[in-house]
């Protein structure tokens, strides 16, 4: 079985709309996938219409927690998308996402770089604003040649266009992600400073589990985090964190695929939370 537990559309700041990517999996013939946008289940609907049953798709979100550590995401599975006090928290994060947005654009004017907000709203297209979108519009204004050139030169976290966000932390994303049913997996645990320290750390408020297959997972924090899953409990998923090759380059649905056996594990804790 062919799997991918990690993808992005337009729904945020994927560059493929839903029914793109659902194309593409196609292409890469892959079983089962879950839609996992920031902040938003907006694209879940329109993929799962566009696969007609083939692959199935999994309605999940990767929430955007943070603290002393940094960004610590967090992916949520088998979510239930109508749950009223879930969508509310999302719109919240919309509008705080936008405002934000606006600041970082303030910022560059103020660096010479001016950019018209309404081609930051062109760019996102009707999702949930954040920093790519931005970067985009920074390469339309011919300021930087690629995302990760805006990122490294101007909107990593404390650069000089940077401007922090509202800050959900990890154990509040666990809660809200069980809340509406879903199972909360700690995202790309490699790209943090100390992922043993925080997936220990998350475990009393509920942790399910953590993406062990992902890009920037290296074989030494894959046998960590296995030891660690094996330890506690905690299901194993893994993900491409496809954005497409505009966004993250060398990365394609399916390039990286976690065991089969995760699937039935989501599922079955997923009813713990009904």
């Amino acid at each position: 079985m062919r799997i991918d537990l990690h993808l992005h559309t337009t729904a945020s700041d994927g560059q493929h709309s839903p029914v793109d990517l659902i194309r593409i999996v196609h292409q890469h013939k892959l079983d089962v996938i879950a839609i996992t946008d920031h902040d938003t289940t907006a694209g879940f609907a329109e993929a799962k219409a566009a696969s007609a049953g083939q692959p199935i798709v999994i309605p999940g979100i990767e929430l955007s927690a943070e603290d002393e550590a940094g960004d610590v995401h967090m992916l949520g599975y088998h979510l239930r998308l109508d749950h009223a006090p879930l969508q509310a928290r999302l719109a919240e994060f919309r509008d705080l996402r936008e405002n934000r947005g606006r600041k970082i654009v303030e910022k560059l004017a103020g660096l010479g770089m001016p950019i018209p907000w309404e081609s930051v709203e062109a760019i996102a297209d009707g999702a949930a604003i954040g920093r790519p979108h931005i970067a985009r519009a920074m390469i339309e204004a011919g300021y930087v040649e690629s995302v990760r050139d805006a990122f490294d030169r101007y909107l990593y976290n404390g650069g000089p266009a940077y401007v922090s966000r509202y800050r959900l932390s990890p154990e509040e994303a666990v809660a809200l992600i069980h809340d509406a049913g879903g199972v909360a997996v700690l995202a790309h645990p490699g790209l943090l400073p100390d992922y043993r320290t925080m997936a220990l750390r998350l475990i009393p408020a509920g942790l399910d589990g953590v993406e062990v297959w992902h890009p920037d997972n290296n074989e030494h924090v894959r046998l960590n985090l296995r030891a660690i899953a094996a330890e506690h409990n905690l299901i194993m998923t893994g993900g491409s964190d496809f954005h497409g090759a505009a966004i993250k380059t060398n990365n394609h649905p399916g390039s990286t695929n976690p065991p089969d056996t995760c699937i039935a594990q989501l599922q079955a804790r997923a009813e713990k939370y009904r």
